[in-house]
């Protein structure tokens, strides 16, 4: 059994407040990404009023809207996010109280915390890693991003 100390929580915390904040991040563009799309593939889809528009705009506007729309529907990116930002608060919570906690409660907090969160997006894993030893001074312990990876950091 490992032993865990106030400052392996404390950054345990923040790393999690991290991925939250992240996490809420990406899924809120994707609602603003998915929401401008409906609306653009919405009005390509009324250009079947137009007389001299060629056929294939508005059911290519239809098809594009129905998927985009299905799509908001199936994932409900608000939702999750509002979750996520929940679930930074709730961290951010802990982060405010745990000089006043012992370990062993401040261990139990975090797990409860934990245990109630949202699913955690896997690739932001080493992203939210390299915020965390950055704001606690470490960047030398950063790790190297994959292009998968900075592409995702930079959209979350």
């Amino acid at each position: 059994m490992t032993i865990r100390t106030v400052e392996v929580i404390r950054n345990e915390i923040r790393y999690g407040q991290r991925m939250a904040e992240r996490t809420a991040r990406r899924y809120r563009r994707l609602q603003t990404v998915g929401t401008f799309s409906a609306v653009v593939a919405g009005s390509g889809t009324l250009s079947a009023l137009i007389p001299h528009m060629p056929a294939a705009v508005p059911i290519v506007s239809g098809v594009l809207m129905t998927f985009i729309g299905a799509a908001l529907v199936a994932i409900r990116p608000a939702d999750k996010a509002a979750a996520n930002e929940a679930d930074a608060r709730r961290y951010a919570g802990l982060l405010v109280k745990y000089q006043r906690l012992g370990l062993a409660e401040l261990d139990e907090a975090l797990r409860e915390v934990q245990v109630a969160c949202a699913p955690e997006i896997e690739a932001l894993r080493n992203v939210v890693y390299n915020d965390v030893v950055t704001e606690v001074g470490q960047p030398t312990h950063r790790v190297q991003l994959n292009r998968s990876e900075r592409l995702i950091a930079a959209l979350a």
